[in-house]
């Protein structure tokens, strides 16, 4: 609980290792771009003193209210949201996974968060400009024929990103949403209804250090009846794998072994609905809007 009594809408899990610049400009922009009540988890994996200490100042500032769960060693990002869930305040009625290098925009967290009121959605995701993410406009509009904006090129990262998520909420797309069918949706940016995940259960710690739990997750929550969906109005700027790439890990092994880990899990899951131990829902007929 809060020392002050607050109690927040929405808890935001933020997994850190290092990156103090970016980090801090990812608690910046969620002070400045988030009008309804949260609270930032941030949970550490590890930083050294000095990052830790850059990072703290700027959640320390007025008007932020965070809690730090704080690991020896890195946990990977799996164990880090797992451990976030576990300070989520009884107040809270969403959450979003975020990472630590992503920049968020104006009401970002209202318009994630607005498609969760109907009960038969599961997950919201926003738009990225990534080009390694299918979440990205052009990738977007080569699948669905949606008409997004292109993404500015060449201009400074905070104008692009403000300017961009201007463009969309002064657009047609500020209140449209897309179901994604059985694509999943990647959770370096995802909200959640509370009361799903104490239905789901935590992320699956096989995965390890990361990549293939969303995907895991999201045949979970299809299994349980409930759609994934994409916030068109929404933009949240990712720097794409920073973490991954600083600590030189090996991802095209660690995407290997989680493939396998994924094809495992869903076939006992798979056998699990057909014994009936997994009571899913009807399935929602939705061609988005």
């Amino acid at each position: 609980m809060h020392a002050d009594g607050y109690k927040p809408l929405v808890s935001i899990i933020v997994p850190v290792y290092g990156q103090a610049a970016k980090t801090a400009k990812c608690f910046q922009s969620i002070r400045s771009s988030t009008v309804m009540p949260y609270e930032i988890i941030w949970v550490d994996n590890g930083s050294d003193p000095h990052s830790f200490d850059i990072m703290k100042r700027q959640a320390t500032k007025p008007r932020m209210h965070t809690k730090v769960v704080k690991f020896k060693q890195n946990q990977g990002f799996v164990k880090a949201i797992n451990a976030g869930l576990r300070e989520v305040e009884d107040s809270s009625e969403f959450i979003i996974f975020l990472n630590n290098d992503t920049e968020v925009t104006r009401k970002w967290a209202s318009k994630l968060t607005a498609p969760l009121k109907d009960k038969s959605v599961g997950a919201v995701g926003p738009v990225t400009q990534s080009l390694i993410s299918w979440q990205e406009p052009t990738h977007l509009n080569l699948r669905w024929n949606l008409g997004l904006p292109k993404y500015p090129i060449g201009r400074g990262l905070h104008d692009a990103a403000q300017s961009y998520a201007a463009m969309l909420h002064q657009s047609a797309f500020v209140d449209r949403f897309k179901d994604i069918g059985r694509i999943p949706l990647s959770f370096f940016c995802a909200a959640f209804r509370k009361e799903v995940i104490e239905e789901l259960g935590p992320l699956d710690e096989d995965f390890g250090m990361g990549l293939g739990d969303d995907d895991e997750y999201c045949y979970r929550l299809r299994a349980h009846g409930y759609r994934l969906m994409l916030s068109l109005g929404t933009f949240v700027f990712h720097w794409h794998r920073t973490t991954f790439t600083s600590l030189k890990l090996p991802i095209d092994k660690i995407r290997r072994h989680n493939i396998a880990t994924l094809k495992r899990k869903k076939e006992e899951y798979d056998l699990k609905i057909k014994k009936g131990y997994v009571k899913t829902r009807i399935e929602h007929n939705s061609t988005g809007s």
